[in-house]
């Protein structure tokens, strides 16, 4: 048995609410990948972790967020990708609240050097609300097998 809402727009809409995410998440790792040494800083300002892991942080999450990306791209990976993707936008959210309830005043550092400078905390946990929302769209009719996906 077909679940009712498995029409041709509601697998558009799933594939492009994960295509959006997916966007987001590779162009925000590659757009860091250039300057690590920078991102570290911006992940330092959030005062969370020591230098040597701002350091690691800084090389390792940009390629998490690509891979993560071309995993909502592959279906075969979408499931363990949206999970993931979830986990790190929450992480992430975490790390903003924890900077705004101290009192720091920090731009996310989300897209590297090419949002012209990050956007502030606030607009950024928006966003990440944005983000979320779009992956659970994405997983609404999980049950269905997608094809066109």
């Amino acid at each position: 048995m077909k679940p009712a809402d498995a029409s041709p727009w509601t697998r558009r809409a799933r594939l492009a609410a994960l295509l959006a995410v997916a966007a987001i998440l590779v162009f925000a790792g590659a757009t860091k990948l250039g300057d690590p040494a920078r991102f570290a800083v911006e992940i330092g300002n959030y005062r969370l972790v020591p230098p040597l892991v701002a350091g690691l942080l800084a090389v390792y999450l940009p390629w998490l967020e690509i891979a993560l990306g071309l995993g909502l791209c592959a279906p075969r990976w979408r499931s363990a990708a949206r999970l993931l993707a979830a986990g790190l936008l929450l992480a992430f959210s975490a790390a903003l609240v924890a900077a705004l309830v101290r009192g720091l005043d920090i731009r996310c550092g989300c897209f590297g050097g090419a949002d012209g400078g990050g956007m502030s905390a606030g607009r950024a946990l928006a966003r990440n609300g944005v983000l979320l929302a779009l992956l659970w769209a994405g997983g609404l009719w999980r049950r269905e097998r997608a094809k066109d996906c």
